[in-house]
């Protein structure tokens, strides 16, 4: 049986007012309810926990809020539900099983197994893989998006339904331009080399 997350309705609660939150003002927004602590980031095993029990609740409710229609686009700068529409609604379900991060945060033995020094850890890979990617990769990515006509926050199942139609639109046997379905490829390639 999973365990119950206390967060869980209050975050809920917050994403029904139809706002745009920030993972640092939804977390504001629970501390002003009193149900994160307000020392909560002193310790990286402690402020891990809240963010654990964060995203565990947001994966909770992306999944619910599929079956009524919705998405909810997860991202630690943007967090905001949307509607699906049908031709979003296969490529989202494909990805809700695509994703390691969910699967991470689903699973409760990472939160209870956490200590300082495996969340030390954790940080340091985190700001390993950052620095590789650094700020040049950032702007290959947003020019890769702009070549799709997308913008952050997007998900990885919206970039692949982007990519499906323009690559359809601009294949030569369409009519379309050859060069213009590389640069298509090209993005493609890059945003899935990016992350």
């Amino acid at each position: 049986m999973p365990e119950e997350n206390p967060l869980l309705p209050a975050i809920e609660e917050l994403l029904g007012e139809g706002f745009a939150l920030s993972e640092y003002r939804l977390i504001q927004r629970l501390k002003e309810q009193g149900l994160v602590a307000p020392d909560y980031s002193f310790s990286p095993l402690s402020l891990f926990q809240v963010h654990f029990c964060v995203f565990n609740a947001l994966y909770q409710i992306q999944a619910r809020l599929m079956d009524q229609g919705q998405a909810l686009v997860i991202s630690p700068l943007s967090i905001y539900v949307r509607p699906l529409d049908e031709e979003g609604r296969g490529a989202a379900l494909a990805e809700l099983e695509d994703q390691p991060l969910r699967t991470f945060y689903l699973d409760w033995n990472h939160y209870h197994q956490a200590t300082e020094g495996s969340v030390e850890d954790l940080l340091r890979d985190f700001w390993r893989r950052y620095a590789r990617l650094g700020v040049a990769g950032q702007e290959e990515r947003q020019r890769a998006l702009a070549e799709l006509g997308l913008e952050d926050p997007v998900t990885p199942a919206e970039i692949k339904q982007r990519y499906r139609r323009l690559a359809m639109e601009h294949h030569p046997d369409r009519g379309g331009s050859a060069e213009r379905l590389r640069m298509i490829n090209d993005a493609l390639a890059v945003l899935e080399s990016k992350g």
